[in-house]
């Protein structure tokens, strides 16, 4: 695939003093030695100011002052996809003891949207859970119940996503939000897991949209796999081809929130505030040899 991501900011007849964007800067991802996404090339325009190291990404800053009119930030990238099933289950894989140390430090704690230290977010766990302790069996209970239970919404939702909490007292809430249920469960019951941000493709529709998904941990006696779990496209250890990830949380709870809010800005008012807009689109899509056989996916697009 070929695709665009495009920022805007928008004066519209304000005064903006000053300004920041900043994005994550997309990488290949390889998991065991399955290149699941290779970044074959990326093209920004205009360049970034400058470029922060984040630890486990690199963010691109562009940064400006005394802007009255539009700011577009445009990133063309291209990448090869490749679908990959992990093929594991409940004998493969072993008890969360197992989990190396590393995960256990980042993803288990409460993490801005994703609470997990709640009297609801703990019942249901416990009712899900009880006593298990192997991996596998945890995490399929936990998105077994959210595929069962949990609705996507009509519209499209405006703002922050909900919290954890806040997705499960409604029993509704779309990708990133039903993905940051299952974390907050999975974490509640002893298990990291994190969510990864992006985009995914609608083949039928020809159309990209925002989408977010859970990455987590499954450890075996070959050591283990960062597997890929997406309940509202009832794909369960399944890396899909039509998938692009852009960001993988760290279990930092501010480089989550900055996932979601891409711009800083100061502006003098004037009878009205600035616009940001972003978005997605495929330039181009080519199947390679092989693959014809991909499923379809459902587009699901975080606000």
């Amino acid at each position: 695939m070929t695709l665009e991501r495009t920022v805007i900011l928008d004066a519209n007849g304000t005064q903006v003093v000053s300004y920041s964007v900043h994005l994550p800067r997309p990488t290949s991802v390889i998991e065991g030695g399955a290149p699941l996404q290779v970044l074959e090339g990326i093209a920004v325009d205009p360049q970034y100011d400058r470029q922060r190291d984040n630890g486990a990404f690199d963010t691109m800053v562009w940064e400006g002052e005394g802007l009255t009119g539009m700011f577009t930030v445009q990133m063309t990238i291209e990448v090869a996809q490749a679908r990959h099933v992990w093929e594991l289950d409940e004998g493969s894989v072993l008890d969360r003891d197992e989990v190396p140390q590393y995960y256990l430090d980042n993803y288990l704690d409460d993490q801005w949207k994703i609470v997990v230290n709640d009297p609801a977010i703990r019942s249901l766990r416990e009712e899900l859970v009880g006593d298990e302790t192997n991996v596998y069996l945890i995490a399929k209970a936990i998105y077994d119940w959210i595929v069962e239970n949990i609705e996507y919404p009509d519209g499209p939702s405006p703002g922050e996503p909900r919290s954890s909490v806040e997705t499960l007292r409604a029993r509704e809430g779309d990708c990133d939000e039903q993905s940051m249920l299952f974390c907050a469960l999975a974490r509640s019951a002893g298990v990291p897991a994190w969510v990864q941000l992006g985009a995914i493709y609608d083949r039928k529709d020809e159309e990209l949209g925002g989408h977010g998904w859970v990455q987590m941990f499954m450890p075996t006696a070959d050591g283990g796999h960062n597997v890929t779990i997406d309940p509202v496209n009832e794909a369960f250890l399944v890396w899909m081809p039509t998938l692009f990830c852009e960001y993988t949380d760290t279990g930092d709870a501010d480089d989550l929130y900055s996932a979601y809010h891409h711009i800083s800005i100061s502006f003098l008012p004037e009878g009205a505030t600035p616009i940001y807009t972003e978005g997605w689109r495929v330039i181009a899509y080519e199947e390679g040899e092989g693959r014809a056989s991909f499923a379809s996916t459902i587009v699901r697009g975080p606000s």
